[in-house]
């Protein structure tokens, strides 16, 4: 299905919806809303930060989206897409602005929001562009209030491809996600290993899809990291750890994280992950998403080999998934570089930190994982880490 039509030189590119994605790692968050959108079809546009949505869905389902999203600013709902030909094209382009708007009228008060991604157009300022086309819509009979609006509209200017998106928003856009806040160093108990919440957030989602479809299981929880952004998502979480202190600690960095959130739906409890079926508490039916960072070194815990244990874990978690299942797992590795535009292509081989790649496409394979797709994280000179992206086979 074509999800937008080139429609002439200066004539914008109609696109159901645009996503605009932070600039962290775009392709580990196209890869997230494409697991918390799973009804629409999805298309990376030019912009490194901007991804074509196509589809029906209600605007509660994208609001859930982005809310609960790492990686997504906000998704222009309706959206027009403008190849910019310099400061000439700018009046064609409001008039264009106005059309849309009149094809897609909304009720109540409106503010324009405007903001650029990877640097700057010449002669396209934000503030200056939100006043142009504020004004427009004042004219043309909408109310506007820039403080508590009904409807936001939303331009986002994209320098990476020349182009301006806009659309009736839903989200904010702000840069910030206000997962960086939470940084696992503040949490009162904290280990080094501890992943950034931002990651933790994106592989929950990336597993377990759309909230309210099943639980989601933290296989080995260390310090908590999945099990916070998970219930802080709202979503049925359950954490496991085989380690007494680390359940103990857990438990205090749950509390810290949620406080004020009295009705969330986390648990965490001492248990093996390679016996899951007997380990999980009583009710907690099968898991639709599993996430996995595995310690390794000094912090592993245990007599079983770290990939004897991580195959243990994979064929565990396979008999009490449900039928479409999805687990992300993190493996640390030595260094690859930035790879924050693209997913790995699948012969391309990784070097792991401890074992083989190929010792880890055995594991999968024979617990009845089905690998969907791979990404790179560059933490510092030293060390990288692979998030890699499974589902469930589905079984005779």
């Amino acid at each position: 299905m074509r999800t937008r039509q080139e429609v002439g030189a200066q004539a914008p590119v109609m696109a159901r919806h645009v996503a605009c994605l932070r600039g962290w790692h775009p392709a580990l968050a196209r890869a997230e809303l494409a697991s918390l959108l799973p009804d629409l079809e999805t298309e990376r546009l030019e912009g490194r930060r901007l991804m074509c949505l196509d589809g029906d869905v209600t605007e509660g389902v994208l609001s859930q989206a982005v809310a609960v999203s790492s990686g997504c600013q906000a998704i222009l709902c309706n959206a027009l897409v403008w190849a910019h030909q310099g400061p000439e094209s700018m009046d064609a382009f409001i008039a264009a602005v106005i059309e849309h708007v009149q094809a897609h009228p909304q009720n109540g008060t409106v503010a324009v929001r405007a903001w650029r991604h990877e640097g700057r157009i010449e002669g396209v300022g934000p503030s200056q562009l939100a006043q142009r086309i504020g004004g427009r819509l004042s004219d043309a009979g909408y109310a506007i209030d820039l403080d508590a609006p009904d409807h936001r509209f939303g331009v986002v200017i994209d320098a990476s491809s020349n182009t301006i998106a806009c659309g009736w928003m839903v989200g904010f856009g702000d840069e910030s996600d206000g997962i960086a806040t939470r940084r696992a160093a503040e949490r009162p108990f904290f280990k080094p290993v501890s992943l950034d919440p931002r990651l933790a957030r994106l592989a929950v989602n990336i597993a377990s899809g759309p909230v309210h479809t099943g639980t989601t299981l933290d296989m080995m929880t260390g310090t908590g990291g999945f099990l916070i952004e998970a219930a802080l998502s709202g979503r049925t979480v359950v954490g496991l750890d085989l380690d007494e202190v680390m359940v103990q600690g857990t438990q205090e960095n749950l509390a810290w994280a949620l406080k004020g959130h009295s009705d969330h739906m986390a648990t965490v409890c001492q248990g093996d992950s390679t016996n899951l079926s007997t380990a999980l508490p009583q009710g907690c039916g099968p898991v639709s998403g599993f996430v996995l960072d595995p310690p390794y070194g000094r912090n592993s815990q245990g007599s079983l080999a770290p990939m004897k244990l991580l195959e243990s874990v994979l064929i565990s978690a396979q008999e009490v998934a449900h039928s479409n299942a999805g687990l992300v797992l993190i493996l640390p590795i030595h260094p690859m570089g930035e790879h924050p535009d693209a997913p790995l292509h699948d012969e391309e081989v990784v070097d792991l930190l401890h074992g083989e790649w190929s010792e880890v496409e055995q594991a999968l394979s024979l617990s009845g994982w089905s690998i969907q797709g791979r990404w790179i994280e560059h933490v510092h000179a030293s060390l990288g880490r692979l998030i890699l992206h499974a589902t469930v086979v589905p079984q005779d």
